[in-house]
């Protein structure tokens, strides 16, 4: 095995990150991650103990990701309403498709000893920008403080979640939703459902 020039632990995640999505995390293993990488098993385990925490973390590295682009989204938004719309539109953009890495590593995370512990901590990481916003929104009185920013977060994604799955289900081409199926959910969370 000719060692591959870049064996650090960057190189290893992005190899992991590869095999975990197209081949799932039971099927993708520690050895064929350290023959994608062009290392020996020991090399893997010198960066990570364990498969799981080798998923994990290339969990934990998507949520920061989807985080940075969300943050950066509402960055310099004045408008709470426009700034929780820009930061979901973030989101749809890295989450579009059923079979985006995201989803794929998510559906994975159901065979890890702690998972309920990991999603806990993968949805803390990437919903923070939007539960910013809603808390900013909380303190300019556009929304109402019940519920809280962070179960207020929650419903906004479940919203954007299910229309999602309602578009796949008419079988509506393209991506899931779009800025207008998005300013209707934000504008819907924000004055409600009644006349």
């Amino acid at each position: 095995m000719s060692p591959h020039p870049r064996v650090g632990r960057d190189h290893i995640l992005d190899k992991a990150e590869e095999l975990f999505t197209d081949h799932g995390y039971k099927s993708a293993s520690i050895r064929e991650i350290a023959r994608e990488c062009g290392v020996t098993n020991a090399a893997i385990y010198y960066h990570f103990p364990n498969k799981e925490s080798l998923f994990a973390e290339v969990m934990q590295r998507h949520a920061e990701a989807l985080q940075e682009k969300m943050t950066r989204a509402g960055e310099n938004i004045e408008s709470p309403r426009e700034r929780v719309t820009a930061i979901l539109q973030a989101y749809i953009d890295v989450i579009a498709g059923q079979h985006a890495p995201l989803f794929m590593l998510r559906r994975n995370a159901k065979h890890l000893n702690r998972h309920g512990k990991h999603r806990g901590e993968f949805m803390r990481a990437f919903s923070k920008p939007l539960v910013d916003a809603l808390e900013y929104a909380q303190s300019m009185k556009e929304i109402k403080k019940k519920p809280n920013a962070k179960e207020s977060a929650a419903m906004m994604l479940g919203m954007l979640h299910g229309l999602a799955q309602q578009h796949r289900a008419e079988g509506i081409e393209g991506r899931p939703l779009s800025e207008e199926d998005i300013r209707m959910a934000v504008n819907l969370f924000w004055e409600g459902i009644g006349k």
